[in-house]
């Protein structure tokens, strides 16, 4: 329950910070295949840098989130980096770093409730006049309980062949049920691919994702 409200915490401090502006002493990004050159926002550092970011603003979004977009630092020829268009991020300045959130919908709430969340933090900072970056992974997210991993295996063990989305919820759960811990639902995660039927199209894009995340999420910082 600490760990839940952790989330929380740090979840609404991140939607009420200061992010991008967009009508300030703005330049371009440099030509790429991934985005047009018109700069939407302009993040100025506290060191004096900007970087600006190319690509697709999220209308509904409050705070504003961006898909499939280029950073570039102001005034050089190359990019940071892309964003694809599965990703969802928020973006905020903090003095002299540029913070990127990407953000995840997952089963996390009461009652597996699906909540957006961050899943990832990755700072982009400069050390003289070049740039770094550090990804870190939340590791706050809340974890299941153990009667919540029970639910989960069950529920997967009882569940019958053929793919649906109902069942790829069920590999959302199996991903939060791993990362609490639980052997068995590791287990079980990595069995999903073939346990309902061969994935294709939309849910093998997806599991692939969930696998990545939890590959991500393995890996020591």
């Amino acid at each position: 329950m600490k760990q839940y409200y952790i989330t929380i915490i740090l979840t609404f401090l991140i939607l009420t910070s200061t992010y991008g502006q967009t009508n300030k002493n703005s330049c371009d990004c440099p030509k790429t295949e991934y985005a047009e050159t018109k700069a939407d926002t302009t993040f100025h550092l506290s060191n004096g840098k900007s970087i600006v970011l190319c690509g697709y603003k999220n209308p509904k979004s409050n705070p504003i989130t961006y898909s499939e977009f280029i950073l570039s630092v102001c005034g050089q020829d190359t990019i940071i980096d892309f964003w694809g268009a599965l990703l969802t991020c928020q973006l905020k300045v903090n003095k002299d770093t540029l913070f990127v959130y990407e953000l995840q919908n997952l089963p996390i709430g009461k009652n597996f409730k699906y909540q957006e969340t961050v899943w990832t933090t990755e700072k982009i900072y400069f050390c003289g006049q070049k740039n770094f970056r550090k990804h870190l992974v939340n590791r706050q997210i809340r974890k299941y309980t153990e009667k919540e991993i029970q639910t989960v295996l069950k529920t997967y063990e009882t569940e019958k062949y053929g793919l649906n989305e109902s069942k790829m919820v069920i590999a959302n759960k199996l991903l939060i049920a791993t990362i609490s811990g639980n052997k068995k639902a590791r287990q079980y995660f990595k069995e999903f691919k073939t346990k309902f039927g061969i994935l294709d199209g939309a849910f093998a894009e997806e599991y692939s994702q969930l696998k990545a995340m939890l590959e991500l999420w393995d890996k020591k910082e």
